[in-house]
């Protein structure tokens, strides 16, 4: 609390007082270390999606949406079923692969639905709320 109070590195109070708090607790140095290292590598994943967040609206905030609405306008012949068996298909793919694409607020919102918007649009034209709901 005191680190914190006097605005020392955060990242710097957190490791101090994990390794006072394992001296007290009568561990050796080797055995906080390796608790320390085991416990970031376990969360890391946690703050990697919260550090992913903020980058997301700040591209939505500068037209990501209004980009890939008339990327997607431009490949004719595409619908949003097409594109969203797409999208599912190359999941499936990276899945048996182990690679991660993110979840729904990294890549769904931000690419795949103004994608799947955008194709609605280019072969329905405009869209009401309920059909931008449904997508």
């Amino acid at each position: 609390i005191v680190g914190f109070a006097l605005r020392f590195n955060t990242i710097a109070v957190v490791i101090v007082s994990g390794i006072v708090t394992g001296l007290i607790a009568d561990m050796s140095i080797s055995e906080i270390l390796t608790t320390l290292g085991q416990t970031f590598v376990q969360k890391r994943e946690m703050s990697l999606f919260l550090l992913t967040l903020p980058v997301i609206g700040l591209c939505e905030r500068y037209g990501l949406k209004e980009k890939a609405i008339m990327l997607i306008k431009k490949v004719k012949g595409l619908s949003t079923g097409k594109l969203i068996s797409g999208y599912l298909l190359i999941r499936e793919v990276s899945a048996a692969l182990a690679v991660k694409l993110g979840g729904h607020p990294q890549f769904v919102r931000p690419l795949i639905n103004p994608m799947a918007q955008g194709a609605a649009i280019s072969k329905y034209g405009e869209l009401d709320d309920e059909d931008e709901d449904l997508i």
